[in-house]
């Protein structure tokens, strides 16, 4: 018999920066215990990980050790691991007799999630949508007045884009977020491009209909010939981060806008329909994307 604590098949969550105690009982003697373990071993698995998508090379679990545990009475062993490195790992105790056998308990691995410790404590979100800052906070997007226009130069093919709000109309709001709210991460909408003159969803375009990953949208900055859109973007993260906040970013990855980038340089990555003739469209809330 051969048992472990923590339980095997269990998840735990821990925090950089504290230990991760195995223990081990078993009914045989004269054997040695060990544990097999991952744990502080993220960049060889992420190695692994980026060799086998970019060259299919396949992993080797080279992440994976035994550890040897210490001996505390006849029938039981531990182990204390300092956890330095934040991911999602995997251990599981085992003796070797003797005579050379290895013998494992029933169960599956314990799985351990290792988060930073600046996330210990103070996690509170506040979730920002960078077009409704500034005068659109305060008086809307759309007055009730405008909407008969709007229809008119809709039906005649215009493009009509409301004023959105700026990075910087954020910035202007995260004493009083960070300050007053007691908010330590700002999560921020999909701030990249999305097609405003052509496959628009909705009056603005769907946030989620991203063009490309690595922009963001012009739209959100404001016109300067000091500073570039992806600029402005760098300053509100560093007037975020300069309050000893955090920034998040919602970042839609599986699907994109007509047109976008991925779409036109990889069309094989995306779904198609069941006779491969047209793009799928995901969507939800009634907004397709």
């Amino acid at each position: 018999m051969i048992s472990q604590q923590p339980n095997l098949g269990t998840n735990i969550v821990k925090f950089c920066g504290e230990f991760m105690e195995f223990t081990l009982e078993t009914s045989e003697r004269n054997c040695e215990a060990f544990l097999r373990t991952n744990i502080n071993q993220s960049k060889k698995r992420n190695f692994e990980i980026i060799q086998k998508v970019e060259k299919d090379i396949l992993p080797l679990s080279n992440d994976w050790s035994d550890i040897p545990m210490q001996k505390i009475n006849a029938k039981k062993f531990r182990v204390n691991i300092p956890l330095m490195e934040v991911g999602n790992f995997e251990a599981k105790v085992f003796i070797k007799l003797f005579d050379g056998k290895i013998k494992w308990p029933d169960g599956s691995n314990t799985n351990i999630k290792v988060e930073p410790i600046l996330t210990i404590a103070g996690n509170t979100i506040y979730n920002a949508f960078v077009r409704v800052f500034g005068e659109a906070k305060f008086k809307g997007t759309v007055q009730s007045t405008d909407k008969n226009h709007l229809e008119i130069l809709d039906e005649k093919g215009y493009t009509v884009l409301p004023p959105s709000g700026k990075f910087r109309d954020l910035i202007d709001q995260l004493d009083f977020i960070i300050g007053n709210l007691r908010c330590r991460i700002i999560q921020l909408l999909p701030i990249h491009p999305t097609p405003s003159t052509y496959a628009r969803m909705g009056r603005f375009g769907s946030p989620f209909a991203s063009l490309n990953l690595f922009d963001v949208d012009p739209a959100l900055a404001v016109f300067d010939k000091k500073t570039t859109p992806l600029d402005q973007f760098r300053e509100l993260v560093g007037a975020i981060h300069y309050r000893d906040a955090l920034i998040f970013l919602d970042i839609p990855i599986n699907h994109t806008g007509w047109g976008s980038i991925l779409q036109n340089h990889h069309p094989e990555w995306f779904m198609k329909n069941e006779n491969n003739d047209e793009f799928k469209s995901p969507g939800a809330w009634g907004i397709v994307w």
